[in-house]
């Protein structure tokens, strides 16, 4: 049988084979130590991981000793998240500010802050699942630590003013930090021009390996200060204790260095076919789009078809296509995405969500095969619950 077409990208990206070639080599090739500099194949593989952290820096435009790997996003937000609120707490800045639709991992981290007794704003989004700047700018103090807005959303691809946000805090002297995962393979960042403070990458967004990450941690703009979050022997700079993962790190560098190359052409051959997918699904179903339609990835669509629940059509089509619902099943009910709730509420549209997630290898063909067979499901299963 064939393989069911893919449009899971949002959760997790295949990794690139010229990424994976990397991995290989360096798994069979450099095995030793990176931290064992004082023998040769201790120092080779020190080599390797310095090469990464440089191919990450020139993609994203900092400098090389910025950048703190980690094994994956959920480490690189809790060690921004979390560990900076020691230094900011002894200062008096016990105010921190995020958005309600962010990963979980940076929600999980703002309650931990709350439970210690820090001052938590959690903003809202409209229907367009973007956040005010107005109300950012309003709940800013002197008083305000740290904000942490994602730069685009897993579920609905939405945009947020990541880089306005970034600069309303520096004009309070409030570190900023951004969750920039889903982002990566498809927006431009310029560190070196922006007021970012700190920003959390993921390899298995970006076409790179699973459980490798950075963190993104400003020196100069001001120094940030940080708690470790992981205890022992005192690696990265004494921020992330642990052997580092060399063949991670250097398939990280490498999907960096590719997206470096290939970021224009990819987004711009995504976004096509990504609007040739909504087109045509709305030629044939009834459906809304969630979400801002320009401020969005150029691979991310979510819609709600009338009446259809998603669940129904993933298992309808279980054996043609991949994609993904905005509820989380549980065992006995089905729960609601935080994201869509805070868009939509407790509603139909909220509810019934899902979302197709391109990738770099999406075909034309596959395409056009998507949308026949969520068509055909959909209005299959609409016929079946008019005869219930």
């Amino acid at each position: 049988m064939a393989e069911p077409i893919y449009l899971d990208h949002n959760a997790s990206t295949p990794i690139d084979p010229r990424v994976l070639d990397t991995v290989i080599r360096v798994s069979r090739e450099t095995y030793a130590n990176p931290s064992s500099i004082e023998h040769g194949p201790g120092a080779a593989a020190n080599g390797v991981v310095q090469q990464a952290r440089t191919q990450v820096a020139e993609l994203i435009k900092c400098r090389e000793n910025e950048i703190l790997f980690t094994s994956g996003s959920t480490e690189a937000n809790n060690l921004a998240i979390v560990g900076s609120y020691r230094d900011l707490r002894d200062v008096g800045r016990t105010h921190f500010i995020t958005s309600v639709v962010e990963h979980p991992s940076v929600l999980a981290c703002f309650d931990w802050l709350e439970s210690q007794g820090a001052r938590v704003t959690r903003l809202g989004v409209d229907q367009s699942g973007q956040i005010s700047l107005d109300e950012l700018s309003s709940e800013l103090s002197d008083q305000t630590g740290l904000v942490s807005i994602m730069a685009a959303n897993n579920e609905t691809g939405v945009l947020q003013p990541f880089e306005e946000a970034a600069r309303l805090c520096e004009d309070i002297g409030a570190l900023f930090h951004t969750d920039f995962s889903q982002a990566t393979a498809y927006i431009p960042l310029n560190l070196r021009a922006s007021a970012i403070h700190m920003a959390s990458f993921s390899g298995h967004k970006a076409y790179g390996p699973k459980g490798v990450g950075a963190l993104y941690r400003s020196i100069r703009k001001p120094r940030v200060k940080l708690t470790p979050v992981l205890l022992g022997g005192g690696q990265e700079a004494g921020l992330r204790s642990g052997t580092l993962n060399t063949p991670g790190i250097a398939g990280l560098g490498h999907a960096c260095s590719i997206i470096a190359d290939e970021q224009v052409s990819d987004s711009q051959r995504t976004s096509a076919l990504r609007d040739q997918l909504e087109a045509e699904l709305e030629a044939r179903i009834p459906l809304v789009v969630n979400g801002d339609k320009s401020e969005r990835l150029p691979n991310s669509l979510s819609v709600t078809f009338d009446g259809i629940a998603p669940q129904a059509l993933m298992q309808k089509l279980r054996s043609e296509l991949c994609f993904s619902a905005s509820s989380a099943c549980a065992t006995e009910h089905v729960e609601t995405s935080h994201v869509l709730l805070a868009m939509f509420g407790e509603t139909a549209r909220a509810r019934n969500a899902f979302r197709l997630g391109l990738g770099r290898q999406t075909t034309r063909d596959e395409i056009e095969k998507a949308a026949t067979y969520l068509a055909y499901a959909a209005n299959l299963l609409g016929q079946l619950t008019s005869k219930v």
